[in-house]
């Protein structure tokens, strides 16, 4: 560089340095020579030991967690869970919907460099919608268990009467039943009765019956002062209990003879439990479950109110359409609510079953082995299907399944 050119240089340079306004300042240094981390989070259990994918709480304990939630992160594998309540020591959380055998938890916590050593953690899968494969184009419509766990189910396909399918509870189909008719495509509701057999009605004045170990259906009744049926079941005493659209429920009794018992309003579901008989419909324009007190074979007590679905959902006025009971007293309503089932305890209080896991337009309930309640449902595919929904709870006896 020539002195000439080296001089222009330097005044230009001691001009802007004259201006520092006309410079920016170097960006500060991230390296904080103070800086400690805080120690490595501990894990030593998740509780409870088994729990239900999306829907279970769980309780983390452990050490070194921060007390504001949000300064804990918790990973299902690459699952960010977030943390809903949290002390020094635990981290409450509901089990992400990732059903897996081996999950890998692990917590950081904020100002802290190391995340936790992981624990291998097992979620269940709450609710298989993939029950029986089901066709695009086919539906369910009742749905009903025995004794083995295995399930039958009253199908539709494209809109016409297939049958109905027995499933074991593995999910392997065969054929049961024939439809009856065109015109009887499928069974509104169905219960297994004495033998075996299976006692089913489809919104007329009769009741059907399919022999035991499967075949053709045929009329058991007709007329004798029965209206349309929606549903029935089995008492203690093999009386069937059986309702619908009309001013009574009916006791039939096994050698055929039929007794009314006032009862105005649309019943969709029966279920006999606990000495009661329990029907669900609508009433006066609500949705509800009433009972009567089952005093004799050709005795009930009065009409009680046990449960206002209306009030639970007000204006929507969603319906009911299923009915059973586990062995505590929790009673399951199946609804057309986005939800699909409501549970109400034996205490009264109540709640919708795994929301945010299951969904609604449920046609039928019916309880198969152990823990496994398994939900008809309706809607576009691939919505309806059989959803088999483990509840952690056993089912309570159907009085039906276990007649000679």
């Amino acid at each position: 560089m020539t002195g000439k050119a080296f001089f222009l240089v330097l005044t230009v340079g001691l001009i802007l340095a004259g201006f520092p306004g006309c410079a920016e300042d170097p960006p500060p240094s991230l390296y904080d020579q103070n800086y400690t981390s805080g120690p490595q989070p501990i894990v030593t259990s998740i509780s409870p030991t088994e729990a239900l994918a999306g829907v279970t709480m769980l309780t983390i304990t452990g050490s070194n967690f921060s007390p504001v939630p949000g300064n804990n992160i918790v990973l299902f594998d690459k699952t960010v869970v977030p943390v809903l309540q949290a002390s020094a020591t635990q981290l409450q959380l509901r089990a992400p919907n990732l059903p897996k055998d081996s999950i890998r938890v692990k917590v950081a916590v904020l100002r802290s460099d190391l995340y936790s050593e992981s624990v291998l953690y097992r979620l269940s899968l709450a609710a298989d919608e993939t029950f029986g494969n089901f066709a695009p184009s086919e539906e369910p419509v009742s749905v009903e268990c025995d004794a083995q766990g295995n399930v039958y189910v009253s199908m539709l396909a494209s809109g016409q009467g297939i049958g109905v399918k027995r499933f074991t509870p593995a999910g392997s189909r065969t054929d049961y039943s024939p439809a009856f008719s065109t015109t009887v495509a499928s069974w509104r509701g169905m219960k297994i009765g004495p033998a075996g057999a299976i006692f089913a009605v489809a919104a007329r004045p009769i009741i059907f019956r399919i022999p035991p170990g499967g075949g053709s259906s045929a009329i058991w009744l007709s007329g004798s002062g029965l209206a349309n049926l929606y549903d029935l079941d089995f008492d203690a005493n093999g009386n069937i209990w059986a309702g619908g659209p009309t001013t009574n429920v009916f006791r039939i009794k096994q050698d055929k003879s039929v007794k009314a018992f006032p009862f105005v309003g649309t019943v969709r579901s029966v279920r006999v439990f606990n000495n009661y008989l329990y029907v669900g419909g609508k009433r006066d324009s609500l949705e509800k479950v009433w009972r009567f007190p089952l005093i004799a074979p050709d005795s009930l007590g009065a009409v009680e109110e046990y449960f206002n679905l209306s009030d639970m959902y007000g204006a929507n006025s969603f319906g009911v359409f299923g009915l059973t009971f586990d062995s505590e007293g929790g009673m399951y309503i199946g609804t057309d609510a986005p939800a699909g089932i409501v549970l109400v305890k034996a205490d009264k209080s109540y709640g919708e079953l795994y929301p945010g896991v299951l969904s609604g337009q449920t046609l039928y309930l019916a309880w198969g082995d152990g823990f496994n309640l398994y939900q008809s449902r309706s809607g576009t595919a691939p919505s309806k299907t059989i959803v088999k929904i483990n509840t952690l709870k056993n089912g309570a006896p159907y009085y039906g399944r276990f007649l000679p």
